[in-house]
């Protein structure tokens, strides 16, 4: 049996063609609508220069084949605490200039979970402001890179 070569290795510009393809190719076998993010800047001084929210981008090549992307993304998770749901409505009723003024610092994306008995609350005017709901069951792992916290946490 021939064992085939493979390697990680970092992401540059002229992988992304084939990293979309594997993406839409993913998304139609799993059902899933990953959307592949903007890795590179495309115009400007910086052209071909990872975008600002994104630490590491590697890909993974099978006999000097690209197979499969990874990318390391700073993102946004947003926290709401106190008040209720009028507080809640009136914070997400102005998200479109959160949204810009986060884009304009460089970060593509947001991420916030609505705890599941809270879901009827704000899944409308959550939809209404452009988000979409990607999981039913989300499922959310953590680590930290500080291996003394790391081995500290307690999982419930």
């Amino acid at each position: 049996m021939k064992t085939r070569t493979r390697s990680l290795r970092m992401m540059e510009p002229r992988d992304v063609p084939a990293l979309i393809r594997i993406t839409r190719a993913q998304n139609r076998r799993d059902g899933t609508r990953y959307p592949f993010p903007e890795v590179f800047e495309m115009d400007g001084p910086r052209i071909g220069h990872l975008k600002p929210n994104i630490e590491l981008a590697l890909v993974t090549e099978v006999a000097g084949r690209v197979r499969q992307g990874h990318v390391w993304l700073r993102t946004i998770e947003q926290m709401d605490f106190g008040g209720g749901r009028e507080d809640t409505e009136f914070a997400i009723m102005h998200m479109p200039a959160v949204f810009d003024v986060l884009k304009r610092r460089g970060y593509e994306d947001v991420h916030v979970f609505v705890p599941r008995r809270r879901l009827w609350d704000f899944e409308t005017i959550l939809e209404d402001q452009g988000l979409t709901r990607q999981d039913p069951r989300l499922a959310h792992f953590f680590t930290s890179l500080n291996a003394a916290e790391s081995e500290a946490l307690e999982y419930v």
